[in-house]
This record gives structure tokens, sequence and C-alpha cells, in this order.
């Protein structure tokens, strides 16, 4: 504070420190000219409804880490990239910081897990490597949410994939991942897809760690699902028709996948993979055998 006579002017920024203190009127331009100065090192504005869905979702991700469950982290702080950088909102308002704070602190614990998860499987050759491949595919996909995170998404995986004795593991994880990162959004509507998906997982992998877990978590998101309470002679195993099903890899050979071919436009390729799931991928970075089928293909349409 400058001066001790009266009006008492401060200005205070959303985080609590002083921007402007001051003693006596400001005359003429003073005060308009102090109240623009200080608007531009108060941060950015938001809007009521930014504010509250901000708050809103900070807190849930907030819940979800405090609890252990980084997936369900990611997910729901994912959202809050639709008003711009994780750690970088512009703003001095609380759930602003709190987001860079959060933004930090689950690639800090996403990091030693997925350290220790690989450790396991690579190190020690786990009998039992469910749990620890979990950790894996549940890594790769928050990466997959996070801009800045995105282009490393697929390295937390390649050493896995190369493990030929984790191969069957590794695909009921991702497929269990796949209906986790589904029944952890905020959104009911996407939820609704998780019954489909972990019914999917219990008909692909039947009598298997994966049947009991889908079963399990099933129940807390669908309780009523029809598949919960078929004896395991009703249900019919999901065997996906073979007719078109073909390898696919990269040059490279850090990517592989069973997927039938579906279209190709603008030097990309459309897959369809067993579970049903449709990928794009750059033509150019397949194999040749690859490229060699999909101009076979496309001369077949033509």
């Amino acid at each position: 504070m400058t001066g001790n006579g009266i009006p008492q002017l401060y200005v205070v920024r959303a985080d609590g420190e002083q921007i402007y203190g001051g003693a006596g009127s400001l005359r003429g331009d003073d005060l308009p000219t102090m109240l623009l100065a200080s608007l531009k090192r108060s941060g950015r504005a938001f809007t009521s409804q930014e504010a509250e869905f901000l708050q809103r979702t900070v807190k849930a991700s907030e819940l979800a880490l405090q609890s252990g469950d980084l997936l369900k982290t990611g997910v729901v702080f994912s959202e809050v990239g639709q008003l711009g950088p994780h750690d970088n909102l512009g703003s001095f308002a609380k759930p602003a910081l709190s987001s860079k704070e959060l933004y930090v602190e689950l690639k800090k614990q996403i990091d030693a897990r997925v350290a220790a998860a690989k450790s396991e499987l690579l190190d020690s050759n786990s009998a039992k490597p469910l749990d620890s491949l979990l950790v894996v595919y549940e890594a790769e996909a928050v990466a997959k949410l996070f801009p800045r995170w995105k282009s490393e998404a697929s390295s937390i995986t390649r050493e896995i994939k190369k493990q030929p004795q984790y191969t069957a593991q590794a695909e009921q994880a991702e497929a269990i991942v796949r209906a986790r990162v589904v029944a952890a959004s905020l959104s009911p509507r996407i939820r609704n897809r998780a019954e489909s998906l972990y019914t999917s997982v219990i008909r692909r992998f039947p009598e298997t760690e994966a049947d009991t877990l889908a079963r399990a978590e099933l129940a807390t998101v669908a309780p009523n699902a029809k598949i919960l309470s078929m004896s395991p002679e009703e249900i019919k195993p999901s065997t996906p028709k073979a007719e078109g099903l073909r390898m696919w890899a990269t040059q490279k050979g850090d990517f592989k996948t069973r997927a039938k071919y579906l279209r190709q436009k603008a030097g990309k390729v459309q897959l369809m993979k067993e579970d049903g799931e449709t990928i794009v991928v750059d033509i150019a970075i397949l194999s040749s055998d690859d490229q060699k089928y999909i101009s076979q293909r496309s001369e077949k349409s033509e």
C-alpha cells in the first residue's frame, strides 16, 4: 500500500497475489489505466460455465488419483483439454493451478507404475502377467488422451508386444482396458457402451483370468447384464469370422495386428481387428507385402 489516505484500493489476483495497492483517489485516466494494467496481469477469466466444468472435472480427477485409479484419472482429467493445455490454462484460479499440478503428478505416477510393471514382465518373466499387462495397456490408453503424451503411447507397449509368451494375456489386457476406458467416462452415453465391451471379453476369453475380471467389473457398471446370469454352457464364444483376416505389420516390425481390410483413401487404410475395433494406418509405414495387398484390393474395387 502506498499512501495513507482514503479511499484505499486493492486489486488481488485469483491466487491471492496483490497486483495493486494504493490510497487516495485516482484521477482522470489513472483509474481505468490501472484497471487495464491489472487485467493484463490477472490471467484468463473463465465463463461461469467453464469455471464450473473445470472445478467439477479437476475435483473428480483428484479423487480418482487419490484412490489410485490412474486410468480413471486420465479419462476424466483429459476432458480439461477442451479448455486448453492441462498444465497451462492461462489462469490463476485455484482449479487451473490444480490442473497443472495434477498433470505433472499423473505423468509421474504412470511412469513409475509402467517401469515397475515392465520390470516384472521383462526381467522376471512373470508366470501370472495379467496385472502387469493391465498397467502397461492402461498407461498406453491414457497417453493417447493427452496431446503431448500421444506420440509416446505406442512405445509404452512396444517391448511387451515383442514377447511371444505374453501374446494371449496381452490381448486380454487390451480388451479389458478398452472396456475400462469407456466405463470410466463421465458421460452416461459413453458409459452405456461398457456392457457390450465387457460382454465381448467374457465371450472371447471364457474361463480365463480376464473372464473373471470382466464379470466382476461388469457387475459394478451393469449389474443386470444378461450374460452375468448365463451359465458357461449358454454362452456362445465370440469367434470372429476368419474370412478376410490377415496379419498386418509395419516395416519396422513395431506394430502387428490381425485384421480385415475395409477400404483405403488418401494414403491411409482402414482395418477391422478381430474384436471389431476399426483402426486407420498410414499405408507408407506398412510392410511391402501389406502395401501390395492394398494395391491389389484397390484394383479389384475399381
